[in-house]
């Protein structure tokens, strides 16, 4: 049940988050969304219980107020056309009602002032602390009026004078104090946090990009070799991510595992399938022509050297996600669905989702290429191919999906010709 309650949770939490927000946004967007989720079932039962019990003491006040209350909290979760903003002030309104009804029904020992201290504590968390100002002395102000009200309708009509004028003004003082110094803290620390972010959203963009250079660089090395893969790299690099993005929409099961930052990783990690080729001996991978048994025997060694060169690469920086998935894809993208593969024969899902993607990737582009050995084959025979050979050498799924962005590949293989 927890479980099935925290997919739900996180599945209604993503599908109100915007798709472009910073992480400050971010973080207060799940805050905001995750609240509303959570409320409207952690209050259910209080309500209705409280909802039972006041009708058998006749309080009829407090059965009207919860279930405006509840009412307006289930309109704010369900209902989608509201912006983040309007999701906010709606959630600033709803406290601010329970504050205030509390206080007009039970006065100044109940619930009341605790929800109207909430009120400017969610303002400055979810919006900025300048409406946290407002929101704290707009409460104030509220009560206030509510006390003259009290006062010209007769004391204790609303219960809020029952303990003096005094003492209701030593309590509305303490409360604003509280509330702006809480208010100021909260700010403080978003604006800290803020500043913070930015520094490494910067230092992340930059790590990305001496990612990017270095991996491109040591892709390179195996590409220099070959001379004949030209823009191979960046072609391929291209197919993995389209693939991966309609592997995500197509299929449930395999959505799971590739999730916006795994395919991030799959399409920067995809160039360095082949960086084992450097180990090669120039004689087998300059041969201008087909390969002879020992020697593709020889050829094949290159997935073993790519998997050994980026393990260790891994162990010096410790646990990365990045490097284990290249050196994934470099040790897997030859195996074949039907185990007829190399180098570990592996067949159907023992093949990781990696080595399937860019198989299909890799292979498509080695037709569309022309080599010393052969003339290029064109798109549609490409596509040809490797439908004929889903099931027995490519996973059938990641086929369907080929098929589907079949266009997008083709201008890409157009826009990088190695023409």
């Amino acid at each position: 049940m927890k479980k099935f309650l925290d997919r739900k949770l996180r599945q209604y939490i993503q599908c109100h988050c915007s798709d472009t927000r910073d992480s400050l946004r971010c973080a207060q967007e799940t805050i905001l969304y995750g609240m509303l989720g959570i409320s409207s079932v952690v209050f259910l039962f209080p309500y209705v219980i409280g909802v039972i019990l006041a009708a058998r003491l006749g309080l009829w006040p407090v059965i009207l107020i919860d279930t405006l209350a509840y009412g307006w909290l289930l309109f704010l979760m369900f209902y989608r056309n509201l912006s983040y903003h309007g999701y906010a002030y709606g959630v600033l309104m709803l406290i601010e009602f329970l504050g205030l009804a509390l206080l007009i029904v039970t006065g100044n020992h109940g619930a009341g002032w605790l929800w109207l201290f909430l009120a400017p504590v969610m303002a400055a968390l979810l919006l900025d602390r300048h409406t946290g100002y407002r929101v704290a002395f707009g409460g104030a102000a509220a009560t206030v009026i509510l006390a003259l009200l009290d006062w010209l309708l007769g004391p204790g009509w609303m219960h809020l004078l029952r303990d003096g004028l005094p003492s209701f003004m030593a309590i509305v003082s303490n409360y604003l104090a509280l509330s702006v110094v809480a208010v100021f803290i909260i700010g403080r620390l978003l604006g800290s946090l803020e500043t913070t972010l930015g520094v490494l959203r910067e230092r992340t963009r930059e790590l990305e990009l001496t990612q990017e250079v270095t991996v491109d660089t040591m892709a390179s090395l195996a590409e220099y070799r070959d001379i004949e893969t030209g823009n191979h790299i960046v072609r391929t690099r291209k197919y993995v991510q389209l693939l991966a993005r309609q592997l995500q929409r197509q299929s449930p099961e395999l959505a799971a595992g590739l999730d916006d930052e795994t395919v991030e990783l799959l399409s920067h990690s995809a160039p360095l399938h082949d960086i084992g080729k450097v180990g090669v001996p120039d004689d087998i991978l300059l041969k201008p022509g087909r390969l002879t048994k020992e020697e593709f025997e020889e050829m094949k060694k290159h997935t073993r050297y790519g998997r050994d060169a980026l393990m260790h690469a891994e162990e010096k920086l410790g646990s990365n996600h990045f490097l284990r998935l290249a050196a994934e894809i470099a040790w897997t993208h030859h195996e074949k669905w039907d185990g007829s593969g190399y180098p570990r024969g592996l067949s159907g899902e023992q093949i990781p989702l990696s080595g399937r993607i860019m198989a299909v990737a890799d292979v498509y582009d080695a037709l569309i290429s022309k080599r010393v050995y052969k003339e290029a084959t064109s798109h549609e025979k490409a596509l040809a191919y490797i439908v004929e050979h889903a099931g027995k050498q490519f996973d059938p799924e990641v086929v369907r999906a080929l098929l589907l962005v079949a266009e997008d590949f083709k201008s890409i293989a157009c826009e990088f010709s190695d023409q």
